[in-house]
């Protein structure tokens, strides 16, 4: 049955909040009713605020001066005027409260949760579907969850982009033709609300802080790594990156001028989240653009010495995945063309190298000058769970003579989409190899890890969720070899898959 609300829990501190709603159906009065710890129920009302031709209404509530690091109990509501809304006795007695735990207190680090690829629709039998967002929400409600980091894919838009095609209504569509783009921006809309309104979703959205940053299929399959862009694909990316920015990036920190990547710092931990898609151009040999690789380094910099425990870095695509010229050889040899744009996708594709080399570049000479900062990539896209460790054989980066330049990567993929099956888990298999992988011109190598208890070996082929946990065991202060735990829950296995990735 359709909704007419949901709610999404963004950025938080340990003692400040921020929830989103999303209603439609003129529903423009929320009132909002919560306590933190054992307070006093208190309440919020505020006015919805509808983007011109939309019927969807937005609004956030922003909370702040609550008990540090506890429960907040709360419920929302929303009708069409502020006179039909319950009041917060009527709402504090529902029975309907959910609850969001705030972060943990400034010194202690924060257990973080990956999920990207939210592919469920194409899993044909419905109780498996959503099944993997059900027990990422058994672990947020066992209090395993602080951060969720969505990692690209949030939608799978590729569908809208298809019927347009099969219209003919490409031939019409630019970003100019106001009357078809108010169409297609709410096609874009609509598919946010009905993914996010699935109660194994909501159930999760509104319980836990997330960050979110998007991929090509928020957009359509493979955008940006096409050899033309149409003006039709250019309509199709301003409506998806209005519709972004009104349900997701809103969730986020403030973000740099010309992208939606970001920096945040939370409990010791650096966050660089990276839009790969906004400037990518195959054609133009860009992924991150000029002004964001600006922005990133004026980020950076002010990071040095600031006493990061970690840095955590966002590309959405991993940098480090398979061989990407045997790959695409291979699948031109198995006449599998289709799925030469995932390998464009690629940072190790010909076209993308020398933005690979200015990412890894920028890793490893930040990792030099800020020596007590460990440094992680976090990757989605690809469907498999994987583990690596990237080296730089360029002198400059090592700290001392005896210092070999590494830093770690953990891919988590998909929450909903299936892995890589026949032929192509076999394009898979072939392109990462089992030795030492040159990343870029022999400069930079990457392998992957064993992962103790997979099946499988070095690679996933389950769908999963992934924990990262730089604790010492519990909540409390941090591990003290700075070792990072990772868990994977991956479908068909009891228990997670577990490994520390050992401080470099």
């Amino acid at each position: 049955m359709s909704r007419s609300l949901i709610t999404t829990v963004g950025c938080c501190t340990s003692t400040t909040a921020r929830i989103s709603i999303t209603a439609k159906n003129g529903l423009s009065h929320a009132r909002l009713v919560f306590r933190s710890g054992e307070g006093a129920f208190q309440e919020r009302t505020l006015r919805l605020s509808r983007p011109e031709g939309s019927s969807f209404l937005h609004g956030s509530f922003e909370l702040d001066g609550l008990v540090e690091s506890s429960t907040v109990e709360y419920a929302v509501t929303v009708s069409a005027t502020e006179e039909g809304l319950p009041s917060r006795e009527q709402l504090s007695r529902a029975g309907g409260l959910t609850r969001l735990r705030l972060l943990p207190p400034p010194g202690q680090p924060l257990r973080i949760g990956l999920v990207s690829c939210n592919g469920g629709y194409m899993v044909s039998d419905p109780f498996r579907r959503h099944a993997m967002w059900k027990r990422l929400a058994e672990v947020v409600a066992a209090g395993e969850v602080d951060l969720l980091l969505h990692l690209g894919d949030q939608i799978y838009a590729d569908h809208i982009r298809e019927s347009w095609q099969r219209g003919d209504l490409d031939d019409y569509l630019t970003p100019g033709n106001e009357e078809l783009m108010q169409r297609l921006r709410e096609s874009f809309r609509d598919l946010y609300f009905d993914t996010w309104q699935r109660p194994e979703l909501a159930a999760v959205l509104g319980s836990v802080p997330s960050l979110m940053m998007w991929d090509d299929h928020d957009i359509f399959d493979g955008w940006g790594s096409h050899d033309e862009v149409t003006p039709a694909d250019q309509a199709f990316f301003e409506a998806a990156r209005t519709a972004f920015e009104e349900f997701q990036g809103r969730l986020n920190p403030p973000r740099f001028s010309d992208s939606f990547g970001f920096g945040w710092v939370s409990n010791g931990i650096g966050f660089l989240v990276l839009d790969g898609r906004s400037h990518r151009s195959w054609k133009e040999q860009t992924i991150v653009g000029r002004k964001q690789w600006a922005e990133t380094d004026a980020w950076l910099e002010a990071q040095v010495g600031a006493g990061l425990e970690r840095l955590f870095v966002i590309t959405g695509v991993p940098p480090l995945h398979a061989k990407v010229a045997a790959a695409s050889k291979l699948l031109e040899k198995l006449g599998l063309t289709s799925f030469l744009g995932d390998v464009r996708d690629s940072w190790m594709a010909p076209n993308n190298a020398e933005e690979l080399r200015k990412l890894l570049n920028r890793l490893f000479e930040f990792r030099k000058r800020s020596p007590g900062t460990e440094v992680t990539l976090l990757g989605g896209d690809v469907h498999v769970g994987t583990t690596a460790r990237l080296r730089s054989r360029m002198p400059f980066h090592k700290r001392d003579d005896s210092d070999q330049p590494e830093i770690t990567q953990v891919v988590s993929s998909g929450i909903g989409s299936e892995p890589p099956n026949g032929l192509i888990r076999q394009v898979v298999e072939f392109g990462i190899g089992s030795e030492q992988v040159d990343i870029y011109q022999d400069l930079f190598t990457g392998r992957l890890l064993e992962l103790p208890g997979n099946p499988d070996g070095r690679v996933l082929f389950r769908r999963n969720f992934a924990v990262l946990d730089l604790g010492a065991g519990g909540p409390g202060g941090w591990e003290p070899d700075r070792n990072l735990r990772v868990r994977y829950y991956a479908e068909g296995l009891p228990r997670p898959i577990e490994q520390t990735l050992l401080a470099l």
